[in-house]
């Protein structure tokens, strides 16, 4: 998470003024939000891209941010959640991150719960980085939940059908004897095959792009559907005319959100 695309005067200004001041540093770790753990954990900054966690000096410092993400974690949204859990996860695996990840995850509580796709997603990154792992979601419930029966045919029925392939593409990397214990892909092969094989029509851009996101998961999870849902993908990019086959990555966002790190120190 580097910080040295923001401009200087503003971010430096930030920064430096925390962290030459242990106890508006630690006040402000111990009332931060997710911009302010970010700042506290980035790496990059500086005029010569030297400075390193500018704001976690010492253990009290550390101390002080766990404070802080323990309080956040009490009635953070899932959305936030999910940001937070990148953040910690970008931030190196090192015994004080390492317990920070430990920490967040415990605090989240969504051990046994159903979450979203995106929230899983996050949160078994996270967890692959620890020894010992904090109950998981709910992940078969998760799976029940976006389990298709028939090929998708209304755009709703395409996002649910999307966000399954996904789920199982996050269950492969992370967790594959799992997504064999529900018996994917064999449990699902005819559907599946069905599926690789549709060539619709006219479909608006977002559903296409759903269409070939799962197509391009089901090739890069199940060799005997690879050849069908790569030659069916590459039959329908072509139809694309302003949108990428692939989804780029987010653009990074510009500024930096002074306003919102400066309110922690409130």
């Amino acid at each position: 998470m580097r910080v040295d695309w923001v401009h200087p005067s503003w971010r430096d200004l930030v920064i430096e003024a925390l962290a030459a001041d242990p106890e508006m540093r630690r006040r402000f770790l111990r009332r931060c939000g997710v911009d302010g753990a970010a700042v506290a954990l980035s790496f990059g900054g500086g005029a010569g891209g030297e400075r390193e966690r500018p704001l976690l000096r010492c253990d009290a410092d550390w101390d002080a941010l766990g404070d802080g993400l323990y309080a956040l974690c009490h009635d953070c949204e899932e959305a936030e959640a999910i940001q937070l859990l990148g953040v910690l996860d970008d931030a190196g695996a090192f015994d004080e991150v390492l317990a920070l990840d430990a920490l967040v995850l415990d605090r989240l509580k969504w051990g046994g719960k159903a979450v979203s796709v995106d929230a899983l997603a996050a949160w078994l990154a996270l967890a692959a980085k620890l020894e010992s792992r904090p109950q998981p979601p709910a992940v078969a419930m998760m799976w029940l939940a976006l389990e298709p029966h028939e090929l998708p045919e209304t755009p709703v029925e395409l996002e649910a059908f999307a966000d399954w392939v996904r789920l199982a593409s996050i269950l492969f990397e992370h967790e594959p004897q799992m997504l064999e214990g529900l018996g994917f892909p064999h449990r699902y092969e005819r559907l599946l095959v069905r599926f690789a094989e549709v060539l619709p029509g006219e479909e608006p851009p977002v559903e296409r792009d759903l269409r070939l996101e799962a197509l391009r998961r089901l090739a890069a999870m199940d060799r005997e559907l690879s050849s069908r849902a790569t030659a069916t993908a590459s039959s329908l990019a072509p139809m694309l005319s302003d949108y990428t086959f692939f989804p780029a990555e987010p653009p990074m966002a510009e500024g930096f959100p002074v306003e919102r790190v400066l309110r922690d120190l409130g």
